[in-house]
């Protein structure tokens, strides 16, 4: 190759990689303001960087990457705020972002899920009419989860096609029989999600197995933290204590 040709290579992609790398220390950053966010529920942290990915989107609207991340921040800013038009201001961002990621990475599992996710919020949000129109798209995403990916987010999918099961009346789609398949087909794939065990003991309590429910809520209450605390242990032991004391304290 000629040495001209190959230092013109050489510059364009020392171009693509100098152009490349402030993005992918942005996309670092957020990851690492979600993970704080995660820890210590400070919604600060958590808009930081939804403006950062804003910036991200902006500047290159086809980025799967920030696409995907800026639905799991404003679904997870909208969680977190009460009711009114600014949540469900968020959840319209989320969904639209989480729309956009499919639509350009559609084998991408990130944005199938947090779509799905999304639209469980909103529909959670505006009422039952609203969210029983959305069980079939998050249906649908959780499904392409599960085809992509079934141990994405330790599992995740079977927790949200479970607590849709569970919740919804037989004569809307749910299935709480289905649920309970759901949930122990989720802890085949990924065993150490707390948060699987707490709503299939739910299940179970609601299918008169008890005894079952009470073994699962004690090994999941009495799960200790390791060096790096996990925030899915810790929602997972506040949902089993309130269950545990609901079901099973002595009165």
């Amino acid at each position: 190759m000629p040495i001209i040709s190959l230092a013109i290579i050489l510059l364009l992609q020392f171009s693509i990689l100098g152009q490349s790398q402030p993005d992918q220390n942005k996309l670092r950053r957020a990851d690492a303001l979600y993970a704080q966010y995660r820890s210590s529920e400070d919604l600060s942290v958590l808009k930081e960087a939804a403006a950062l990915l804003d910036g991200l989107e902006k500047a290159d609207p086809a980025n799967y990457e920030a696409r995907w991340r800026c639905a799991r921040a404003y679904q997870s800013l909208g969680d977190d705020t009460k009711p009114n038009a600014e949540k469900l201001r968020l959840l319209e961002l989320a969904i639209e972002s989480g729309k956009r990621a499919v639509e350009i990475k559609p084998d991408g599992v990130e944005g199938h899920y947090w779509l799905g996710v999304s639209y469980g919020t909103y529909g959670e949000v505006k009422g039952m009419f609203k969210a029983l129109s959305l069980v079939k798209s998050i249906r649908k995403e959780m499904d392409s989860v599960i085809r992509i990916n079934a141990a994405h987010e330790n599992g995740g999918a079977y927790v949200v096609l479970g607590k849709i099961d569970f919740e919804l009346p037989g004569l809307m789609g749910g299935n709480k029989k289905r649920a309970i398949q759901e949930y122990e087909q989720g802890l085949k794939i990924a065993p150490s999600n707390p948060l699987l065990k707490v709503y299939l003991a739910e299940s179970y309590i609601d299918d008169s197995r008890k005894d079952e429910a009470r073994a699962m809520l004690d090994r999941v209450l009495a799960a200790k933290q390791g060096p790096q605390p996990s925030p899915e242990l810790r929602d997972a032991q506040r949902d089993a204590r309130k269950l545990y004391d609901k079901h099973f304290a002595k009165k």
